[in-house]
């Protein structure tokens, strides 16, 4: 197992870097975009964010719907980067899926900073990052896997639907997988982080 993944990492390391590239950008540009909110949108943002930071204080959500909640979201994310990997034009939505999770998660702990400064550093770390260290690495194993049959399909083009059958069962299996971990930091987010969450509204 731990060979097949190195040998994977190695063989798509180009892939790797690519997709990081434009996390990344996604992310700076997130976070620079904070800085261009009209005082309006600020004023609203800030509203939606109290109410949202107020929720953390009752009790967390039961664990069938946390669960469902975290089923959900994964067979979403995983669910459509599969499809895109079954087209020809799945390669750039794909990297724009990844683009559009950074500039999310940037604007978001950036807003938090600029909004609740110490308590959003300590809430951003304690909160958002424990989930997303599971989620990133899951999903851009998703988008590489995505990204890979997609080229794999333009390059086999013509071949027997029998040659084909196999790399696409193994696909969607490897998929799958990458479904559980992205369920597995679901459950993180919806268990673990409201409890941070709470501690850092105590302490902060």
């Amino acid at each position: 197992m731990e060979r097949a993944l190195t040998r994977h990492l190695k063989d798509n390391l180009g892939l790797y870097l690519l997709v990081g590239f434009f996390f990344l950008a996604g992310i700076i540009t997130g976070t620079i975009a904070v800085n261009f909110l009209e005082p309006q949108q600020v004023s609203q943002l800030g509203a939606y964010l109290d109410k949202v930071l107020s929720q953390f204080k009752g009790e967390g959500p039961g664990f069938n719907q946390a669960a469902y909640q975290a089923l959900l979201g994964a067979l979403r994310e995983t669910g459509l980067i599969w499809f895109l990997g079954l087209t020809v034009i799945g390669i750039p939505l794909i990297i724009g899926l990844i683009f559009l999770k950074g500039l999310i998660l940037g604007f978001t702990v950036g807003f938090l900073v600029q909004q609740k400064a110490l308590q959003g550093m300590a809430f951003s770390f304690l909160a958002l990052l424990p989930p997303n260290i599971i989620q990133i690495p899951a999903l851009f194993m998703a988008a590489i896997l995505g990204i890979s049959f997609s080229i794999g399909l333009m390059r086999g083009r013509g071949q027997a639907e029998a040659a084909i059958l196999p790399r696409f069962l193994t696909y969607s299996f490897l998929m799958l997988l990458v479904t559980l971990v992205l369920v597995g930091g679901g459950l993180v987010e919806g268990y673990l982080s409201p409890f941070f969450a709470r501690i850092v509204l105590a302490y902060f």
